[in-house]
């Protein structure tokens, strides 16, 4: 336990290292949200995460600067991801000696440091959540209940999280209402803290940022069918091929445990759980930012460590800190930050659909925003570079042009291609 504690405090110094720099308009909106707080004015955007500011806002206090504020505010919360989904695999299956192989697989993943180096909540709201499934487990309902209100004021685009806690802890008679108070005093703090910065016209905003997210810019399947197979090239990329074998363990998972008879094994309900999940995954969300597989991922390694025979624990807790060393990596700025270092020495103006308010705020260039077709082509045949996430074609840009290509600091993060018109 003390070694584990040892390296998770070595991890985080290590990503302590890494240059603050925010590589998202997501996360130049918390910043922004730390200072002056209004999702009219996308300071952040809907629906506010007003946890998250309050963190953001309580390290500033200390660090005197919204950038470094929401990165540690991040940091911090994924730093708890591995001992947490440690804790609740050895709660759940009754298994102590699942906690190093899980705990060391947890850090290992290239899903961890993407989300403590992003800037968002999803690292924080995740905490929270496994640390409200393990309180459940403990059987305290008024913990649980303030770490799901927590989670989602943190996260709330994250309510599908909350399905299984809700249906564990009104489930325990007699602590029902300690269960849901804390959950609405949550919930009345975070309305009151939304409607003195926007009032009636947050409703409004919500309404509006929800139809375009489903519709236009969200680029997920519920609008666009299509975005159902990039989800297959996203979990080839992260999970390798054999992916749909780990899925289909985890959906007979049921079987197995009735087969076996097992006293110690978890309801039926926590692969249903996670099978509701993938599919609202799917559905849902965009499926060019990996680190959307995190609650699937992190809650999948939890019931998959049932799998793992007695003798293999040890074996699997080698290959997790023999990963772990690979992930461990130089620090260096993301490829957003780097691709604008380069485009602003190189280009007269830029053209990309990825950070366009970012770029505009942290640089000198003319920015056009790609999702207007007619202002993208009319920048580009005056000269304009071209930003991507995906491998440009030969319509990237109307004339010759050279590519270059910024890799990721890590396999969740998305690396960027430049287009240089010659």
């Amino acid at each position: 336990m003390w070694l584990l504690a040892l390296l998770q405090l070595a991890w985080l110094g290590w990503l302590l290292t890494f240059p603050v720099a925010l590589d998202s308009d997501d996360a130049l909106n918390f910043a922004h949200g730390v200072v002056r707080f209004s999702v009219l004015e996308f300071s952040p955007h809907f629906p506010g995460y007003p946890a998250f500011i309050w963190l953001a806002r309580l390290i500033n206090l200390a660090v005197d600067d919204p950038a470094r504020a929401v990165q540690w505010a991040s940091l911090l919360g994924s730093s708890l991801l591995a001992p947490l989904a440690a804790s609740l695999a050895v709660r759940l299956w009754q298994r102590p000696s699942l906690l190093a192989p899980v705990w060391l697989l947890v850090l290992a993943l290239p899903l961890t440091p993407t989300l403590a180096l992003s800037g968002l909540s999803d690292g924080p709201a995740l905490a929270a959540w496994l640390a409200a499934l393990l309180a459940l487990l403990h059987r305290k309902a008024a913990l649980a209940g303030l770490l799901l209100g927590l989670m989602l004021a943190l996260r709330p685009s994250y309510f599908v999280l909350a399905l299984l806690p809700l249906w564990l802890g009104m489930a325990q008679k007699g602590t029902r209402v300690r269960f849901v108070l804390p959950i609405a005093l949550v919930g009345l703090a975070c309305l009151l803290f939304v409607w003195q910065a926007d009032g009636w016209a947050y409703f409004a905003e919500g309404r509006r940022f929800t139809d375009g997210h489903f519709t236009l810019w969200g680029n997920t399947a519920a609008a666009h069918g299509d975005r159902l197979l990039s989800w297959t090239n996203t979990f080839n990329d992260q999970f390798t091929p054999l992916w749909p074998l780990l899925m289909g363990a985890l959906l007979i998972l049921p079987l197995w445990q009735r087969s076996k008879d097992h006293n110690a094994t978890p309801s039926v309900l926590w692969p249903l759980y996670w099978l509701v999940l993938l599919l609202w995954t799917l559905v849902g969300q965009n499926p060019d930012n990996p680190r959307h597989l995190a609650p699937i991922t992190l809650l999948g390694l939890v019931l998959l460590a049932g799998w793992l025979p007695r003798r293999g624990v040890g074996l699997v807790a080698l290959a997790g800190l023999l990963l772990l060393a690979v992930t461990f990596t130089p620090p260096r700025p993301s490829a957003m930050v780097q691709a604008a270092r380069v485009a602003e020495k190189n280009c007269p103006a830029l053209v990309t659909q990825w950070g366009v308010r970012l770029l505009r705020e942290t640089t000198t260039l003319p920015v056009t925003d790609g999702w207007y077709r007619g202002d993208a082509a009319l920048a580009l045949t005056q000269g304009a570079c071209r930003l991507s996430r995906r491998p440009l074609g030969a319509e990237a840009l109307p004339g010759p042009y050279d590519t270059l290509w910024f890799s990721p600091r890590f396999h969740a993060e998305p690396g960027l291609w430049l287009a240089l018109p010659r």
